[in-house]
């Protein structure tokens, strides 16, 4: 087996795209989505950062234990938004203030606030944040969100 740079992580890469058809049309067909809607589903879940982690090697589960892993997951967030409507108001008002400071659309906040795990950042930190004025939350954010990438 070769173990250069140039293949490492090759095996993941190659597979990725099989377990995510397989995992799309299953969330399709289950959740009564259409495709953007199910792509978005995934794409917003850490089950997907753990499938593009070469070491979690999770392309190996079947399709059904990853949907099973992805909605014992959504759950646990909706639980979790659910119990504290404060919190789900605090990343709503971050959220329309981003899309507005950056003029971008909220389709692209969503994008960047998921791909970065900004609501849960929001989450996790309401506490200290939600008690600071708007312009120290959202160079907060756009702090995060720079660490991230």
């Amino acid at each position: 087996m070769n173990n250069d740079p140039i293949h490492k992580g090759a095996l993941g890469q190659a597979m990725l795209p099989f377990v995510m058809r397989e995992l799309v049309g299953m969330v399709m067909k289950r959740k009564a989505l259409p495709l953007e809607d199910a792509l978005f589903y995934i794409y917003s879940s850490s089950l997907y950062r753990s499938l593009l982690d070469e070491k979690t090697k999770l392309w190996y589960q079947s399709t059904v234990s990853l949907y099973e892993d992805l909605e014992k997951e959504k759950t646990a967030s909706k639980r979790s938004q659910n119990e504290n409507p404060k919190v789900l108001l605090f990343q709503m008002f971050c959220a329309e203030n981003y899309r507005e400071a950056k003029d971008i659309s909220a389709e692209e906040v969503l994008l960047v606030f998921s791909l970065h795990g900004v609501f849960e950042f929001l989450g996790d930190n309401y506490e200290m944040l939600h008690t600071q004025d708007a312009d120290y939350i959202l160079d907060t954010i756009t702090t995060y969100i720079k660490r991230k990438k």
